[in-house]
């Protein structure tokens, strides 16, 4: 009895270019959910603010994420009094809840305290909005304990935001702030390598972000950015750019209930 032959060429040209294809389609879906997550300027899951009017005064905002740490922030806090700059500081509430006092100090210094969520989770883009919910909420809750005021600005870790992410804080009452520049300190560096990138290509209405920080269970060394934020500010005063808070280079308020961009 013969056995029909099957005609294996067929098949295969027809399936690899599929193949490809699937892999090819999955990897652009990819690449776009990513871009849409955490592209700074991206206002796909809601509106963001990654900048201020550039053809307003010349400023630019300065913001600092994951303290308070003892370790370093105090030290920024000091640079900052002697230059008479004011910040924005996007505080995690595992780590205020540890130095309240430090919290406590920027506010009378002036500068900005602002939400950056409770655990700063790298896993929380995977969590739904009941999680985010308690994340700002009790960051809300701890800032407002510590300083007498609701923080009206938040920025998600490491700046991923989702569809939960957005609706949990404009559930909240908060704006969602990411940054137009970043100083790439969060990893080993040198404070004239986070200068060089940030001094000469700063312009008016960008939001620069450093970290005066240290996540909780993370080790960083934080050394680097206290060391580069005088030279930093000194370098684009003498460019004509003075620093200025978030609610003074973009208008949005800082707290619930105040009006003013003052604040």
């Amino acid at each position: 009895m013969m056995l029909a032959s099957w005609n294996m060429a067929t098949p295969t040209a027809t399936v690899l270019p599929m193949a490809a294809a699937a892999v090819a389609g999955a990897g652009a879906c990819a690449a776009a959910a990513a871009y849409v997550s955490v592209a700074p300027r991206c206002a796909f899951w809601g509106p963001v603010v990654h900048r201020g009017d550039p053809g307003g005064q010349p400023r630019f905002a300065l913001t600092f994420d994951d303290g308070p740490s003892p370790e370093s922030t105090p030290a920024v806090l000091d640079t900052l009094a002697e230059l008479g700059a004011k910040a924005t500081f996007f505080v995690i509430g595992r780590n205020a809840q540890r130095n309240p006092q430090i919290v406590r100090r920027m506010y009378d210094q002036g500068h900005v305290v602002a939400n950056h969520s409770f655990d700063h989770s790298h896993f929380g883009a995977m969590r739904r909005r009941g999680y985010w919910e308690q994340q700002v909420r009790t960051t809300d809750d701890l800032i407002r304990q510590i300083i007498g005021l609701k923080p009206a600005l938040f920025r998600p870790p490491m700046g991923i935001r989702t569809w939960h992410v957005t609706r949990a804080a404009a559930r909240n009452g908060h704006t969602l702030i990411t940054w137009t520049r970043r100083g790439l300190d969060g990893v080993r560096t040198t404070p004239q390598r986070i200068v060089d990138r940030l001094a000469m290509t700063t312009r008016a209405g960008d939001i620069l972000i450093l970290h005066d920080g240290i996540e909780p269970n993370v080790r960083r060394d934080p050394s680097a950015t206290v060391a580069a934020v005088g030279p930093l500010i000194r370098t684009l005063r003498d460019r004509g750019l003075e620093p200025a808070s978030i609610a003074e280079l973009t208008g949005v308020r800082a707290y619930e209930g105040i009006k003013g961009s003052h604040l």
